[in-house]
């Protein structure tokens, strides 16, 4: 199975050793549309490789989110099997533009 291609509105990461490059562009993406979905375990050519999935794997993710993007969200985070393989699937809405990721204002123009 493939994703497709990464959108304004869709991001892929490897897996959540990325996890920050992760946060930045869901903040890019709540900035631009209001929402986002980032996939862990998905390559940027849309290739299902997997994630590994810990005890503390989504609570890690979940934490991560809520401690970095301000004004914080509530992301929804859920595991779904690929072609066998285990993803994470993040996604995020808000209406409180400007978000921040890590103190840093991201994808506001002008």
């Amino acid at each position: 199975m493939d994703f497709g291609m990464e959108t304004e509105l869709v991001e892929f990461k490897k897996s959540t050793g990325e996890l920050k490059e992760g946060i930045i562009s869901l903040t890019l993406m709540l900035n631009k549309n209001g929402k986002g979905t980032l996939y862990f375990g998905v390559r940027n050519d849309g290739e299902i490789v997997g994630q590994q999935i810990g005890g503390r794997t989504m609570r890690d993710i979940f934490q991560s989110i809520a401690d970095a993007i301000k004004p914080q969200i509530i992301p929804t985070i859920i595991m779904e099997l690929c072609d066998d393989k285990n993803i994470i699937k993040v996604t995020v809405e808000g209406d409180e533009k400007p978000y921040f990721a890590y103190g840093i204002l991201y994808g506001i123009d002008g």
